[in-house]
């Protein structure tokens, strides 16, 4: 009954901002299942780096964005 994981908590080259910043990623609601092609990768990605810079409210910094910091 055991499954495989994955995730790789406390291991010692763990980076808990890039983690942070995969986990919001992986959980956006159009986050595709899968990419088209690399174009189609990179014009999410864009999209989404515009968002989390300028839209999102980070808990650490205040409830601000990015850019407004």
């Amino acid at each position: 009954g055991v499954t495989r994981s994955h995730s790789r908590p406390k291991v010692s080259n763990d980076n808990p901002y890039s983690e942070a910043h995969f986990k919001t990623t992986k959980y956006m609601s159009d986050y595709p299942e899968r990419f088209d092609s690399l174009a189609h990768a990179r014009e999410w990605f864009d999209a989404f780096i515009s968002y989390y810079n300028h839209e999102h409210r980070h808990s650490g910094i205040g409830l601000h964005t990015p850019a407004s910091v």
